[in-house]
């Protein structure tokens, strides 16, 4: 059953899938080589074979001539002993044109049987006065012959010059270098996929050290994936490490959420404890209170806890300059007396957050900004770094340096006359405290103020670097 599983879990690895595409790839490659390598060499021994019957029969044709009696004489001797050797299958024979199954001269291997020739409509001559054709010797082998036409001495007489060969020797050369080539390609090709396997295992060995450190970091061993990792494969190791230490900060900024809320119930909680002790004509009003403010902070924390969660997060972005447009048209319906303008160096430049903590950040920024402004309100977006750099910017009276500390506590109204709670600005301060942000408040060149956003962006993938 094991070994079942072993076979399955292979089957499905990216080594047995890289291994099959070679094997399938290579089988393909040497098949096609192997039969057009035999194609090429059948033709070309065909040829050479062809050739050696042309040059015998050259031989024949200058071995012949015709006596002062008209007769066809000559000894022709083509060097072969197997024009000699009788039914070897290689032989000769000389006759005229009208009757070219009457050999007048002939070799010693043809004996004395008269020649079947085939009919010249079915086997005719090309234009060089030539053919060539395959006649069976016996069931297991074939004869290749070749004849010529021609004229000899000064009679009109046309003389047919026939010389016939074996296709054994051929056909055995042909099968011979066919077996060679198979094994030595059979060879090849399992070499070849037994080296391509090892060179899998050694490439894929990187992955499965990844793998192993991986299950360490699980169990507690390690922190996060150490060592030295090659090009291809480094990128994955440096997501995964940062993948690793975003979910420890998530858990270390859980904890001290947790920690914080704990500390900051304590006093309300001993509050209606010790009135619940001790009634009074205030108890339900100091209790009211008490359960808002714990309200309060228990939203605070939950707010900071999901910031906390998402901060780092791949799937937590937004795009800024989409949330910034829609922003200004609400404000410029709400402050029709005022001028929105907005700059940006870059319009896909992306928040690495919840689109809605964009919105209340800029949201609380440019409701104060309008609330403050003379005639215009101006909104920079722009790259520092990794950060995201957003500036909004008023003309308004502008704060003093003890006014901007104070402008950020909770609660705090430096202008009693213009309608708000006084926590906008330290909500804005607490969201991008959560982002490990910075928030900062400059005075204008001119005349206002200036609030600074500095929060973390998702860089493109050219920007990037392992």
């Amino acid at each position: 059953m094991s070994q079942s599983r072993a076979t399955k879990k292979f089957s499905n690895s990216l080594a047995f899938r890289l291994l099959a595409v070679t094997a399938a790839w290579t089988s393909v490659a040497l098949i096609a080589t192997g039969l057009l390598l035999s194609t090429l060499f059948r033709q070309n021994a065909e040829s050479n074979f062809e050739g050696l019957l042309l040059a015998h029969a050259y031989n024949l044709m200058g071995a012949i001539d015709v006596g002062q009696d008209g007769k066809l004489t000559g000894a022709p001797d083509l060097g072969d002993p197997r024009f000699l050797q009788p039914l070897s299958g290689w032989y000769w024979a000389v006759s005229t044109a009208q009757k070219p199954d009457k050999p007048l001269l002939r070799s010693i291997s043809l004996g004395g049987a008269d020649l079947a020739m085939p009919d010249e409509a079915e086997q005719p001559f090309d234009d060089l006065f030539r053919r060539s054709y395959t006649v069976p010797l016996n069931d297991n082998e074939d004869v290749q012959r070749l004849e010529a036409q021609l004229l000899v001495g000064e009679g009109d007489t046309l003389y047919q010059v026939l010389v016939a060969g074996s296709r054994a020797g051929l056909e055995e050369t042909v099968s011979s270098f066919n077996r060679i080539v198979s094994i030595f390609f059979l060879v090849f090709g399992l070499g070849t996929i037994l080296a391509t396997y090892f060179v899998i295992r050694f490439g894929l060995r990187p992955l499965e050290r990844a793998t192993s450190a991986l299950s360490d970091v699980r169990e507690g061993k390690t922190d996060n994936l150490a060592g030295d990792y090659p090009h291809e494969v480094a990128p994955l190791v440096f997501e995964i490490n940062k993948l690793i230490d975003a979910n420890r900060s998530v858990v270390e900024r859980a904890r001290t959420q947790v920690g914080n809320l704990a500390h900051a119930l304590k006093t309300p909680l001993a509050v209606i404890q010790n009135e619940t002790r001790s009634p009074s004509r205030n108890t339900g009003s100091l209790v009211s209170e008490q359960t808002v403010l714990m309200q309060s902070q228990i939203q605070n924390y939950l707010d900071r806890a999901r910031i906390a969660a998402q901060r780092g997060a791949l799937t937590s972005r937004c795009n800024v300059m989409p949330v910034v447009e829609r922003l200004i048209r609400v404000m410029s319906k709400l402050s029709p007396d005022l001028e929105f303008q907005v700059k940006s160096e870059d319009q896909k430049v992306l928040f690495q957050g919840e689109e809605q903590d964009l919105e209340e950040i800029l949201g609380n920024l440019l409701e104060n900004a309008s609330r403050f402004a003379r005639k215009k309100v101006v909104v920079n977006v722009s790259v520092s770094g990794p950060m995201l750099h957003i500036t909004v910017e008023d003309d308004g009276p502008g704060l003093g340096a003890q006014e901007k500390e104070l402008a950020i506590k909770r609660g705090q109204r430096l202008d009693e006359t213009k309608p708000g709670s006084g926590l906008g600005l330290s909500i804005v301060k607490d969201i991008i405290e959560e982002y490990e942000g910075r928030f900062e408040l400059h005075d204008a060149k001119a005349k206002g103020l200036i609030a600074a956003v500095f929060l973390p962006r998702i860089e493109t993938r050219n920007e990037k670097r392992p």
